[in-house]
């Protein structure tokens, strides 16, 4: 069943029927029964009000009922008055069921209404009575072609969807392949490269050691052992992340704030309706901050902040390890995180404050990124 909706439709249903119901009316003579009139015309109004005012999910009664109705009451006003004009019931009840109902129950719809119309002109001329029922399927034809129409065109834009949403599979089914090609060549190259280097920084350190080497030397050996096995851990998280997908915002960045002893996490409004680019751009962007902030403030109280303002959707990670003037602004870090934004729409800012250095990603609402 098809349903008209929209205010201008429902407007263009219901206009025609003060101008029907007052022509049926004004005619001479009088209707030959008035209460009968009344009544009757109390019945089609009702089932043209019900047709015309067509909601969005009406229950199954509601258009039967409707042109039974108007159908049942054209008829009757037909009966009671000497007007023509009650004609425009059984048409439109006719059209609308060509229109909303099945092919079987529109045909049905048409014979009761001829014999109906027969019944009531049998006084008539042949002739007028032969126009009357040859407007009557016109109008049934012209209900189905409509409906034909519509059906066609309903059909074009589930055809527009399946296509678009077969791009979206392809393109996805892509980056999924890129993203386990770089998966596999960071594995292969960097974090095997890192493990080549912390075992030979092992030996090197048993060896320095071993020789008696000064205390400050093990120690700058160790603090290099460390960082290769940092970047061991960070490559590995990268290539997990490559190879899955973004798992919910508020769970990966608990994951993230567990892993840094040091940081606290604080959320305010849980974001919804990110994009999975966008809650990935969120988790890598928190990655990298605290990572840069283990690696140049260790120790230094890190404070993560997730914060829906809004649609928009903030993330703010903030050490406290003083002196920022000791950073060294720039790196393939800050520069993954500002292209990373960059594709998802994203304001970032990233720089020293006065008691640190701050990371600050904004999504915007999603009709603003679009606008």
């Amino acid at each position: 069943m098809i349903a008209e909706r929209g205010p201008l439709r429902v407007a263009g249903n219901l206009v025609w029927l003060p101008i029907v119901l007052v022509a049926a009316f004004v005619r001479e003579p009088p209707p030959v029964h008035p209460l009968g009139a009344v009544a009757a015309a109390a019945i089609a109004t009702t089932g043209w009000a019900l047709l015309g005012w067509m909601r969005e999910n009406p229950p199954v009664w509601w258009t039967p009922v409707g042109i039974a109705a108007t159908g049942l009451g054209g008829v009757a006003l037909l009966a009671t008055t000497r007007s023509t004009t009650p004609f425009a019931f059984l048409v439109y009840a006719v059209l609308v069921a060509a229109v909303r109902l099945p092919v079987t129950a529109a045909v049905g719809t048409l014979a009761a209404m001829v014999v109906g119309l027969v019944a009531v002109s049998l006084g008539s001329a042949p002739a007028v009575v032969a126009v009357f029922v040859l407007l009557l399927v016109a109008a049934l034809l012209f209900g189905m072609g409509r409906r034909e129409s519509a059906s066609r065109a309903e059909q074009r834009e589930l055809a527009v969807v399946a296509t678009a949403r077969a791009h979206e599979e392809h393109a996805r089914a892509a980056a999924l392949d890129e993203r386990a090609r770089i998966a596999r060549d960071v594995h292969d190259v960097l974090a095997h490269s890192l493990s080549a280097l912390a075992v030979q920084l092992q030996g090197a350190r048993l060896m320095l050691l071993r020789d008696g080497a000064p205390p400050d030397t093990v120690a700058q050996v160790e603090r290099a052992q460390r960082l290769a096995a940092d970047g061991l851990a960070e490559a590995r998280k990268a290539v997990a992340a490559l190879r899955s997908e973004p798992v919910d915002v508020v769970e990966g960045l608990r994951a993230l704030v567990a892993d840094a002893p040091d940081a606290t996490l604080q959320i305010d409004g849980e974001p919804a309706g990110l994009a999975a680019g966008e809650r990935e751009t969120v988790l890598r962007t928190a990655q990298e901050a605290l990572t840069n902030a283990r690696r140049h403030a260790p120790g230094a109280p890190v404070h993560v902040r997730l914060t829906r303002r809004g649609a928009a959707t903030e993330l703010v990670v903030h050490d406290r390890g003083g002196a920022p003037a000791r950073r060294q602004p720039g790196g393939y870090g800050l520069t993954g995180m500002a292209e990373r934004a960059a594709l998802a729409g994203a304001e970032l800012e990233a720089g020293p404050v006065a008691d640190g250095w701050r990371v600050r990603l904004r999504l915007p609402a999603a009709d603003a990124m679009r606008a």
